[in-house]
């Protein structure tokens, strides 16, 4: 889940105990009634013209008239239209294109579930309660809301100590390790270092249209160590599985109001671009405080697909222990962090939706090769935080699913928390809000 924001002091990628944004300014998430729209398509495909947008029924134009006059409308995004890149090309006044942008929301939506549903960027300080109340007063919305801010989940940590404590505390060194190599898991994240050392002869597809290609937080890179560097190469560290990785970059290049917040709209997209990338599991080291229809929609969707969803707790405890999304959402596999004592790290977000923990403080893995303003470290470091704990489970899911490939999402899941390692401070309790079932167990699971 998002959690634990990052911000630049001294060109330095340090975390700080600001507050973070809950909302990210200017942007709402409205999904238009399919009905609106749909009786007035016609049997033709909707021209990318003037005339085409004057096809949008009054019923739609009237919420979009609406925001320009008060909240300053600038443009409508179709989230999963199969002709948005074309939209935004398309030669026509901004009006005309929010328009065919709404309508092409529904007449081109890759899926009818996901049909009606637009990223719309506006003055930020009109977006205030009554403006939202006055959209969902519409007879044609369906939803409307402000798009919950996603962060990353790392903590501060000592560089290079304790080694690879975590692969002992999970027993991986006991466990009988399958070959994870037809497995996919996906990541995402700030990006990675496809040409570390440690990762360069794992089979990676890595999605960073727009953007640089390199992992400038080195954030991304660092999970995905933990998940699959090369094992018994005589290089670096050990990653827990063989598996193939999937890398989507959701964050900008640089911060955006004085941190790294996920771009909202890479984010979702690549949420439902995981569906059709035939990935068995999918890692999300982000948290953030606010809940969202549209987000939980395309959990659900992945969920149903037999993607198994493994994310951060987050790491506020010390600030008022929030709960965090997309943690907390029905389904996700929610982890958090002990340190080597096998105690709650002191970071660690506690909750009813806890579903296990697994290490990590002070987690060694690979780091891009290359310097960047926003890190020190380079090749490896020791960092914390419940997104280094995550991708300990999600690379635990991808075992089990190479060892048993019968079972679907929530059998995954189920398997994990059934054969979980009890720890002292839970006092033989089944379950509780600080570790859940237990501390990820390899051994157990893979026996």
């Amino acid at each position: 889940m998002i959690k634990r924001e990052l911000s630049v002091v001294a060109k330095k990628f340090v975390v700080q105990p600001k507050k973070r944004l809950q909302y990210m300014p200017g942007t709402m998430l409205v999904r238009i009634q399919e009905q609106a729209v749909r009786p007035h398509l016609g049997s033709t495909p909707v021209a990318l013209s003037a005339a085409g947008a004057r096809r949008l029924p009054a019923a739609v134009s009237e919420p979009l008239d609406y925001l320009r006059r008060n909240a300053g409308l600038k443009a409508v995004r179709p989230l999963f239209s199969m002709r948005r890149a074309r939209i935004e090309r398309a030669a026509m006044s901004s009006a005309d294109r929010q328009r065919l942008a709404m309508l092409s929301s529904v007449a081109d939506s890759e899926s009818e579930e996901l049909a009606g549903i637009t990223l719309l960027s506006l003055d930020p300080k009109k977006i205030t309660p009554k403006l939202i109340a006055h959209l969902r007063a519409s007879r044609a919305v369906q939803v409307a809301e402000p798009v919950p801010a996603r962060w990353l989940a790392n903590a501060s940590a000592d560089p290079m100590q304790n080694l690879q404590w975590g692969l002992r505390a999970i027993k991986w060194f006991e466990a009988r390790i399958p070959d994870a190599r037809k497995i996919r898991v996906g990541v995402l994240d700030t990006g990675i270092d496809a040409k570390h050392p440690d990762l360069r002869n794992v089979e990676i597809a890595y999605h960073h249209e727009g953007l640089k290609a390199e992992d400038i937080v080195g954030h991304g890179t660092h999970v995905a160590g933990i998940i699959a560097a090369t094992t018994n190469n005589g290089v670096g560290i050990t990653g827990i599985t063989s598996c193939r990785l999937a890398v989507w970059k959701i964050f900008p290049d640089e911060p955006v109001f004085g941190d790294f917040y996920v771009d909202s709209e890479r984010y979702l997209r690549a949420l439902n671009a995981v569906i059709g990338a035939g990935l068995q599991v999918v890692n999300l080291s982000i948290g953030g405080t606010a809940s969202s229809q549209t987000e939980a929609l395309l959990f659900r969707r992945l969920e149903r697909h037999g993607v198994a969803v493994v994310a951060a707790m987050g790491n506020e405890y010390e600030e008022g222990n929030p709960t965090e999304y997309p943690a907390a959402y029905q389904g996700v596999l929610a982890v958090g962090s002990v340190a080597e004592s096998r105690r709650r790290s002191r970071f660690s977000n506690t909750g009813r939706h806890i579903a296990l923990v697994a290490p990590g403080s002070n987690i060694l893995s690979t780091l891009p090769t290359t310097r960047s303003p926003y890190r020190d470290e380079t090749d490896y470091a020791s960092w914390s935080g419940t997104s280094m704990a995550t991708p300990h489970v999600a690379a635990a899911a991808a075992l089990v699913a190479a060892w048993s490939p019968d079972k679907d999402a929530r059998q995954i899941r189920d398997h994990l928390l059934r054969t979980t390692t009890r720890v002292a401070a839970m006092k033989r309790r089944a379950w509780t809000p600080v570790y859940g079932r237990g501390l990820l167990n390899l051994k157990k699971a893979l026996s």
